[in-house]
């Protein structure tokens, strides 16, 4: 297994650049060309499930600004801990790729320092895009023994597996765990349509992958809880930037209610509750409304 994790950090390395930035290292992958949206990934996750999740964005014209944040893959913790420090990396790494302006996609855990960078580089952010966001404090949903049981090592491995070898059996339990309020025939519907397209099987598939090695998103992943469960009131009566906010209505996680907060306190902020969405937005049958309007503001 420790030959398995070192052949997939080798394949990530090639796939990413490790920044020497004022704030300090940050990894970062690009992908597509057009105008610039910087993916923050959830929890766990790096660089490659930016670039998964925002494929839509990169097809539809724009170039994806994908980096790790601190305690995934190469970038180190040290280089931001709290959201307020990654916004100020995410600054500091565009300043040394010399880009001035970006959509910012902030996912699921990302969305903390995506409000931030918002917030604290308004001149530099064109537009706002929230998925499935945590906007407010949360605790970890999942109990001691799921944890033992899914987030190790044995456990990201075997996950894998299954979806390089079973896609859609990965497709199925990918819905499963990120739904929650869907009956057997919806979530048997919500299965049906990602398999009926290759390519958002292929990308389903791929979201295990996005986990692992173990090791090496762990410490992300243990900041990411420290930060939610005693997070600080985000900055967003300071967001000036169009916003764009959309959560599914059966995401697993409790986080409509964050979405309506953080829509009716921001002056510029459009809302989108997509019918029957889990937590893996992009992979959800009733999603077109929020890729357009993603897109739509992203291009402007």
């Amino acid at each position: 297994m420790s030959r398995w994790s070192e052949n997939l950090m080798t394949v990530l390395d090639g796939r990413a650049t490790t920044l020497e930035t004022e704030r300090g290292p940050i990894q970062v992958a690009r992908q597509g060309d057009g105008p610039k949206v910087m993916t923050i990934h959830g929890s766990p996750g790096g660089f490659d499930q930016g670039l998964i999740w925002a494929r839509h964005l990169r097809d539809g014209g724009c170039e994806l600004i994908a980096p790790s944040r601190p305690g995934y893959l190469r970038t180190p913790l040290a280089s931001g801990r709290s959201p307020a420090q990654q916004a100020d990396l995410y600054a500091a790494m565009l300043d040394t790729l010399h880009i001035s302006k970006v959509a910012v996609l902030g996912i699921s855990s990302g969305g903390p320092s995506a409000v931030h960078f918002a917030a604290r580089h308004p001149n530099r952010t064109s537009a706002l895009l929230l998925d499935a966001a945590v906007l407010l404090p949360i605790a970890p949903a999942i109990n001691a023994l799921e944890r033992a049981i899914f987030e190790s090592a044995t456990g990201t491995w075997l996950s894998c597996q299954i979806a390089k070898r079973r896609p859609k059996l990965a497709a199925t339990l990918v819905v499963d765990v990120l739904s929650a309020g869907l009956t057997k025939d919806e979530k048997r519907d919500a299965v049906d349509w990602i398999t009926s397209n290759p390519a958002r099987l292929h990308d389903v598939a791929d979201l295990p992958i996005s986990l692992a090695p173990r090791k090496f998103r762990e410490p992300g992943q243990r900041n990411d809880e420290s930060n939610e469960i005693n997070l600080e009131p985000l900055p967003f009566a300071k967001i000036t930037t169009p916003t764009l906010i959309a959560q599914g209505t059966n995401d697993a996680f409790p986080l409509i209610d964050h979405a309506t907060h953080a829509a009716n306190t921001m002056n510029h902020a459009e809302l989108i509750l997509v019918d029957g969405g889990h937590h893996g937005l992009p992979w959800c049958r009733h999603v077109s409304a929020v890729a357009q309007r993603q897109l739509e503001l992203s291009l402007a």
